[in-house]
Formats: C-alpha cells, sequence, structure tokens
C-alpha cells in the first residue's frame, strides 16, 4: 500500500532547472507569477504561459493548474486532460523534454488520507489527482527528463508562501520524485509498504443484498463477481457495453470466431448481401460477447447468487439513473457498487490522441462519478473500484489509464472519509492478469519484465479477501503481479 513518510530535502537543485526555458502555467490563483519571479530571481529562464499559448519553444513545464480554486466537480476533472496535453505538447517540443513538475492542492499528502470532501461545493480538489498518474508515466518515458510531482495544502498560505515552497523544493530538494507539504510545516515523500491480509472478517455482503457492477458481465470483473456471488449469494446487476440480442441460429454449434465467421458470411452470401472485413469481424464479436455475457449470469446463478444484465453507456448520467431506479424497485435497495468498467488505448505521451486519452479516461473517471451521483442517497456496504498498479508506478503507453486510475484511488479514500465505517471502500490497483485486456502480445511483455500475471481464481480470491478484511482502514492498495516499475 501506499503511504507517506518525512523527508528531508538534499539540498541539491533539479538539475535541468537553469537549463532549460521552463513554461509556467497561470493558476489563476497569483501563484503563478509569483513563481516565474522567484525562478527568474534564480537564474532561471521562466515565462507564465496561458492554456492558448504555444509552447513547443519550452523544454521545461511547471503545470499549477491543479492549485486553482474549483467550483464544480466538471472543472476540477478537467485539470487532468489540460496536464495531459501540456505534457503531450513538451513531449513534442524541440529538444525534447528536460523538466516536468505538476503541483496540486489537495492535502499535502496527495489525498491518501481522504481529507478532500467530494460533497463540498468548493472543495473538490480530489478530482484533480490523476497529476502524479502522469508523472510517473512521464517518468518511464522520458528518461532524461527531471520529472516530479508536488501537494501542497493551501489551508493558511497565501499565493507567495505557496510559490516560494515551490521554487524552494525545486532548489534544494533533489531528485525525490513526488513530494508534499502538509500545514504542518513538514515535507514528506511517498513510499510503497507490504500490507499482509489480515483474515477473520465478516463479509459485508449478504444474500439479501443488491450489488450494481460495471463491467461486470465479461472478463476480469465477470471472474471476480462469480466469486463473490458465491461467498455472499447476493444479487448482481450487471452494467456493459454490448446489447443482448439472439446469435443467428447458423451460428449454433460454431464454437471458436473463425467458425462464427464462416457461418455469418455463409448467412450473409445467401441473402445476397456484401460483408466487408470489419463488419464481420464486428458481427462474431458481438456473438462471442453476448456467449459471454449469457455465460456469466448463468454461473453466477449456479453459485448461488442472482444475476440480471443492463445494457447502458455508464457516463450517460440520466440512462444510468433511469436502469437504477428499475433496479430498486425491481430488487431492492442498492447496498454495493463495484466499478470494473475499463478499456485501453496505448500510446506513449506524445503520440496519444484526444479520442484514446478520452475513451480511457471517461470510461474510468466520468463513469465512477456517474455512478457516485446516482447512488448517493443509497447505503451502501461497499464501494469496490477496480485501479491499476499503473496508478502507483506508471506504465509505457499508458498515461491516459495512469492518470484515471489514480483519480480513482483518490476519490476512493475521500470516499471512505465521507461515508464513514458503515461502508468498506477499496481501490484495489490490480497488476497484469492473465486474461481480459492483457493479449497475448502484452502477456510476452509483462513476461520480458518479470512481471507475473495474476491468474483469475487467484484474483478472484484476493478481493473477495479484501473485502471480508477487517483492515477497513487501508484502501488504496496494489495487489498481484508486482510493481511494473518502481518509483523513481
Amino acid at each position: 500500500m501506499t503511504i507517506a513518510h518525512r523527508a528531508e530535502p538534499s539540498g541539491t537543485s533539479v538539475p535541468s532547472l537553469l537549463s532549460a526555458r521552463i513554461a509556467v502555467t497561470d493558476d489563476g490563483t497569483g501563484v503563478g507569477p509569483a513563481l516565474v519571479d522567484l525562478l527568474l530571481a534564480d537564474g532561471a529562464d521562466a515565462s507564465l504561459v496561458s492554456r492558448s499559448d504555444d509552447t513547443s519553444d519550452f523544454g521545461g513545464l511547471i503545470f499549477l493548474d491543479g492549485l486553482s480554486t474549483f467550483a464544480t466537480v466538471d472543472e476540477a476533472i478537467d485539470v487532468n486532460r489540460r496536464a495531459f496535453e501540456a505534457a503531450r505538447a513538451l513531449g513534442q517540443s524541440d529538444g525534447g523534454p528536460k523538466l516536468l513538475v505538476t503541483v496540486s492542492g489537495l492535502d499535502g499528502r496527495f489525498g491518501l488520507d481522504g481529507a478532500a470532501d467530494i460533497d463540498a461545493a468548493n472543495n473538490v480538489t480530489v478530482w484533480t489527482s490523476g497529476l502524479t498518474g502522469l508523472t510517473r508515466t512521464a517518468a518511464l518515458e522520458w528518461p532524461d527528463c527531471h520529472v516530479r510531482a508536488v501537494d501542497i495544502d493551501r489551508a493558511g498560505r497565501d499565493a507567495w508562501s505557496v510559490a516560494d515552497i515551490i521554487a524552494t523544493e525545486l532548489s534544494t530538494g533533489g531528485t525525490d520524485p513526488e513530494v508534499g507539504f502538509p500545514n504542518d510545516g513538514s515535507r514528506i515523500a511517498l513510499g510503497s509498504t507490504a500490507a499482509a491480509v489480515a483474515a477473520g472478517g465478516v463479509s459485508p455482503l449478504g444474500a439479501s443484498d443488491v450489488v450494481v457492477v460495471s463491467g461486470g458481465a465479461r472478463g476480469v470483473t465477470a471472474a471476480t463477481m462469480i466469486e463473490l456471488a458465491k461467498a455472499s449469494k447476493a444479487t448482481f446487476v450487471l452494467l456493459g457495453r454490448s446489447v443482448l440480442v439472439d446469435e443467428p441460429p447458423s451460428c449454433v454449434g460454431a464454437a471458436t470466431d473463425a467458425e462464427i465467421k464462416k457461418a455469418l458470411l455463409a448467412d450473409a452470401m445467401n441473402a445476397g448481401e456484401k460483408i466487408d472485413p470489419k463488419e464481420l469481424s464486428t458481427r462474431s464479436q458481438r456473438v462471442l460477447a453476448g456467449r459471454e455475457v449469457r455465460s456469466t449470469l448463468e454461473t453466477i446463478e449456479s453459485v448461488g447468487g442472482r444475476a440480471r444484465y443492463l445494457a447502458v453507456d455508464i457516463t450517460n448520467r440520466s440512462a444510468v439513473a433511469e436502469a437504477l431506479e428499475s433496479v430498486r424497485s425491481d430488487l431492492g435497495p442498492i447496498t454495493g457498487v463495484v466499478h470494473g468498467a475499463g478499456v485501453l488505448a496505448d500510446k506513449l505521451i506524445a503520440e496519444q490522441t484526444d479520442e484514446g486519452f478520452a475513451r480511457v479516461f471517461d470510461t474510468k473517471v466520468a463513469g465512477l462519478r456517474v455512478l457516485l451521483d446516482v447512488t448517493t442517497n443509497d447505503d451502501l456496504k461497499v464501494l469496490c473500484l477496480f485501479s491499476s498498479v499503473a496508478a502507483r508506478s506508471g506504465n509505457r503507453g499508458q498515461a491516459n489509464y495512469a492518470i484515471a486510475n489514480e483519480v480513482l484511488n483518490k476519490v476512493a479514500s475521500a470516499e471512505r472519509v465521507r461515508r464513514g465505517p458503515g461502508c468498506v471502500v477499496k481501490a484495489l490497483g490490480w497488476g497484469p492478469w492473465d486474461g481480459g485486456m492483457v493479449s497475448p502480445s502484452l502477456k510476452a511483455h509483462f513476461e520480458e519484465m518479470g512481471v507475473s500475471l495474476i491468474g483469475l481464481s487467484e484474483g478472484a480470491h484476493a478481493l473477495v479477501a479484501e473485502l471480508s478484511s477487517p483492515q477497513v482502514d487501508q484502501v488504496e492498495l496494489v495487489l498481484g503481479g508486482g510493481v511494473l516499475a518502481a518509483p523513481r
């Protein structure tokens, strides 16, 4: 699990502080101009930039938008997107990136204690916490660039005080990758420690409970929910993107993708229809997805649980709200939420598209926000978010995934504080699975790195053990096949 510990500065400056032309974003609270003045006084070449400015001539970036004042959750969430776009521009700059620093205004401890209250109208900064997922990935993709994440508790500190903390850190903090400044005047760094699962707890879920699960009808999430159904006998409402339709009679008995395509192609030819390979593949995948969904529903029923599937886009608030109203009406109060939905669109930071970022980020973050919004008044016993080890360590090509999952981690900590002891809240940072989104080529990549994969059965048992553990204060955890790359 991630921990914060006191750390004294080394007394040495950031190596590239005086060798790169540095863009400092305007946070709108006065920190940006003050920081530029301090950096110029120290001999750095720093300039204040706005969102519309061209930063292609800069080799360094200090991203201060995390210090802004946010009136809404949407404004806070957008900071993660802007940080990624600014980092992408830095990665495309002439000469390559030399310095990347992100600054957030959580609690000086990167939100580990859940200090931010996500219900407070003017205290929504926990939703900006994906910045560290960005820096951790950038550090891996840009080994010659100094990368740092700074978090500052702004309580009782004016703009000049905050700017002075940042300038002093860059000139004396050495190469610590993640540094926080709580309001007690201390300096902290982040680390990881092993935490064994304590046995002896009682499962918070039973046969009368109703659990809503995003992404739970297929893949890894389905495997874990089957095990949870076996242990709890609860009712599981699985939300997914696939619309269940009856498969063509010709596909009965066709087991593999190739056999299904052959049957579908024959249907098309008999109907005089021309079908291209892409459409053929889409239809085949629809058949296979339907089979997987039905198999999951049947298996949950066979182990003693109850199951229902609803096709809905979890980023569509009105659609999800309507779906869950029908759940409450038909099945009873919702007492558990599991957010397991996720997609991948891997590319290096400098090469990632806006669409690729949005697909990954919105599924995780917008999906979480919708699920929390529409269950605000439900008395939850369990809130379990499927995160990733990539959020803790970064991973080449997965900045979007690391950013999104780090938001999940810190929102989980805030939800733990908000909901109190009656709700078990977990953000489970899974290592790579032997299945699901891990393709054969990606599996080989992990094996080359010495990272073992999580077996479906092993991971499913781990989920049940975590939810039943008496260690309810341990919210953000990494499980499975090991950290992809240790933070610098």
